[in-house]
């Protein structure tokens, strides 16, 4: 008779299965069939997701929520071959351990915030096992089988959590030995708004805390192996003339930086292309003084950050705050934003080709003042079409005539969330 856990499949429809998936997903596959697999990769991304929900740290960041979604899938086919009996007699949990605890250690991250996330993270684990046995066995088997797999994830949590606890420590000793983690700190007690006294702020960067300075950050795709610091002065000489410049790595794939720059006289340049478009991201800052404006254009690069990482398919390569400063504002609390525009966009907020052309024609005509031809002229469309398709869009919506303040914000959020940035 097959084991119970053949039945499991995921609640939901199975993305593609992504590359990193280890040996211990073909060993489920070849013995509990497809579905088991996909049912992982779901309890693994609810893991991640209630890890990170727990510990926002982990939301900052390029490389940190994929770290612990691959230990988590890893763990929990794992868990399945140890349930199921299908793995080695001596299969443990521990899975990608390195991996994750070089985030958490390089986040300046405590150890009582692994063994947190491991809680969390096992709570969801055993859950999801106990629901599928009771799902999926007659009530008369079910009783011993919960009990066996509580006693088994027991007895499997000590050396879990010891195996986790002891590669933190060793990554966390080794990165402190590092200037790099002396960077970090002050620059995070600097972000955090924490007296710091500026000459020791220079000495210990390398990097002049006076002047003017712009905030970038960048990251690139998982197992990219693009160095980011090539992409650093390219995009800050934009702004200006750059005097200095101090580039601290965050996680395993992601870099925090700032450059002291001598703005020019001159209007700012286009910005610039990076290498690797479509695994490379950089976003930044605004120009600002002294160790405040270190701070401010840290925290506006962080800003358009979490911007671009809501979009569904982030393509451009470098975001600057001035650019999407609107954006930031009235996407701070992104499930309010959809909120308000689904209530103000109605119908005309539908995904197909024809609201889309509606939308885009609006948005033109809003932002054009209103001026039929150049509606026209930019769509390449009548003035007829233009009329039309503002008349119906405006119907859609349920516009009243009055202001369009709300209107134009709606789009714009839309606009946003939806359109690809090679298209905006």
């Amino acid at each position: 008779m097959p084991h119970w856990t053949c039945g499991l499949a995921p609640s939901r429809i199975g993305a593609p299965e992504p590359e990193w998936l280890g040996p211990e997903a073909e060993q489920v596959r070849a013995a509990l069939g497809p579905a088991a697999v996909q049912w992982a990769l779901e309890v693994g991304g609810n893991i991640t997701a209630r890890i990170t929900q727990t510990l926002p740290a982990l939301r900052e960041g390029a490389s940190a929520a994929e770290a612990v979604l691959r230990a988590t899938t890893s763990t929990t086919l794992r868990a399945l071959t140890l349930v199921a009996g299908i793995g080695e007699p001596d299969t443990a949990l521990a899975s990608r351990v390195t991996e994750v605890a070089s985030e958490f250690a390089r986040r300046g991250m405590e150890l009582d915030d692994l063994l947190r996330a491991i809680r969390v993270g096992y709570a969801v684990l055993a859950s999801a096992l106990l629901d599928g046995a009771s799902e999926q066995l007659p009530p008369e088997r079910s009783g011993a089988e919960l009990r066996r797999i509580s006693i088994l994830l027991f007895e499997e949590l000590d050396n879990f959590t010891g195996v986790h606890a002891s590669a933190f420590i060793e990554e966390q000793s080794s990165w402190a030995a590092d200037i790099s983690a002396a960077r970090l700190e002050l620059a995070t007690k600097i972000i955090r708004g924490q007296v710091v006294d500026p000459a020791r702020a220079t000495d210990v960067l390398g990097y002049p805390v006076a002047g003017d300075h712009l905030a970038m950050i960048a990251w690139s795709a998982p197992y990219s192996h693009h160095d980011l610091r090539s992409v650093v002065e390219p995009v800050l000489r934009r702004w200006g003339t750059l005097t200095a410049t101090l580039v601290i790595p965050v996680g395993v794939q992601a870099v925090w930086a700032w450059g002291c720059v001598v703005p020019d006289s001159s209007r700012p340049l286009p910005l610039p292309t990076v290498p690797h478009r479509g695994e490379t991201w950089v976003v930044t800052g605004e120009l600002a003084s002294g160790i405040d404006g270190f701070r401010q254009s840290h925290l506006e690069a962080r800003a358009v950050e979490r911007l671009v990482r809501m979009r569904e398919q982030p393509q451009a390569a470098v975001t600057a705050h001035e650019d999407v400063a609107l954006e930031v504002l009235l996407l701070a609390d992104p499930d309010a934003a959809a909120r308000f525009v689904d209530r103000v966009l109605g119908p005309l907020g539908a995904l197909d080709p024809r609201m889309t052309d509606l939308r885009s024609t609006l948005g033109h005509y809003l932002d054009l003042d209103h001026s039929l031809a150049r509606v026209a002229a930019a769509e390449h469309i009548s003035k007829n079409t233009v009329t039309y398709r503002v008349q119906q869009a405006l119907s859609l919506c349920g516009h009243n005539g009055s202001s369009t303040t709300n209107l134009r914000a709606a789009l714009r959020i839309h606009d946003w969330l939806h359109q690809p940035d090679n298209q905006r």
